[in-house]
């Protein structure tokens, strides 16, 4: 394993120690390093890479919770687990976008990550927009390969990652409940916060998924929405800054091991408990037809199943609950 730099180690120790003060005196001892080699690191640091490190006589330094999502704080949170396999991006159209060109045109073996401050035409399934503004959200896309060829159910895979991404809010914002509403909304206080899409790679030759991207767009801070999304979307919490690039190291890793154990009864059986749709009158946009109905199952598969107005039952492994009894502010919707 290649030795940690002098910059590397005094980044990790100030993110051990952040918004603290910590010497220089103290890194040099620690390190074994001269005072000077010290400071040409963390002036490096500030000035090259833009880190939000400040300097004060007689204190030291102190690395500031950093406002924008930045490759190497990413990778040192993830224990160098995605070095060469993270793309961060200022600004992108879609990161999903990026992932499905980057697939065109490599052989992915490894999950392989993009990751953008803000998109510009970000969407979700069926292609409806999913807004991206800078700085206040999480917006990401990882390629999966699906290197055994395995057989994969994509409902399954979806619901199975919304609870292993839930697990990860919940440890960062532990006083809020999240909710899903089938099959890839995640919800709190019945407005959407996140939204999860997948969509697979087929191999033409293989005859089979060579490679899943898995899609996510999460609201953490936004306070000012579009018209028509204000009424159903809001932030986790306006007033809580969490250490974002901490976060979504951390959904990264949930998304890779929870694809691995997308299977396990204990998150559908978590997926089912958290549902907001289950005994609701919903609508469901199937792309060709709208059915209308009572949410009666999430079966052992991700799919929902139905009782609809005529009294039958249907079940559905794709589509899109578009309405449901629930209310958005007190208004009635569905």
């Amino acid at each position: 394993m290649k030795n940690k730099s002098t910059q590397e180690k005094v980044v990790l120790e100030l993110l051990t120690n952040l918004d603290t003060w910590v010497s220089g005196d103290y890194l040099a001892k620690k390190f074994q390093v001269s005072r000077e080699t010290i400071w040409k690191a963390i002036n490096n640091l500030k000035n090259k890479r833009d880190y939000p490190i400040v300097s004060r006589k007689k204190r030291g330094y102190m690395l500031h919770t950093a406002p924008y999502l930045e490759a190497d704080l990413i990778n040192i949170y993830s224990h160098k687990q995605l070095t060469d396999n993270l793309h961060v991006f200022k600004e992108v159209t879609s990161t999903q976008d990026l992932a499905k060109q980057f697939s065109s045109k490599h052989c992915i073996t490894r999950p392989t990550v993009f990751v953008a401050d803000k998109q510009t035409n970000g969407y979700g399934r069926r292609g409806r927009s999913f807004y991206s503004p800078p700085t206040t959200g999480l917006y990401l896309s990882i390629i999966l390969p699906n290197q055994q060829q395995t057989v994969i159910q994509p409902g399954l895979l979806t619901t199975g990652i919304a609870v292993s991404i839930t697990h990860v809010l919940e440890k960062f914002y532990p006083n809020k409940e999240f909710q899903f509403k089938w099959v890839n909304d995640i919800y709190l206080n019945y407005h959407k916060v996140g939204g999860i899409m997948t969509e697979s790679i087929f191999d033409l030759e293989l005859g089979a998924a060579s490679a899943f991207i898995v899609g996510v767009g999460i609201n953490l801070t936004t306070v000012k929405f579009p018209k028509e999304l204000a009424i159903k979307a809001q932030a986790i919490d306006n007033d809580n800054s969490v250490n974002r690039n901490q976060l979504i190291a951390e959904i990264i890793q949930a998304i890779i091991n929870g694809f691995l154990d997308y299977t396990n009864p204990q998150l559908l059986a978590e997926y089912r408990k958290k549902s907001i749709v289950l005994g609701k009158v919903v609508s469901l946009n199937t792309g060709s037809e709208v059915i209308q109905g009572v949410a009666q199952k999430i079966e052992d598969n991700g799919g929902i199943t139905i009782k609809r107005i005529d009294g039958t039952f249907q079940t559905f492994t794709s589509g899109e609950v578009i309405k449901t009894g629930f209310k958005y502010k007190g208004n009635h919707i569905g």
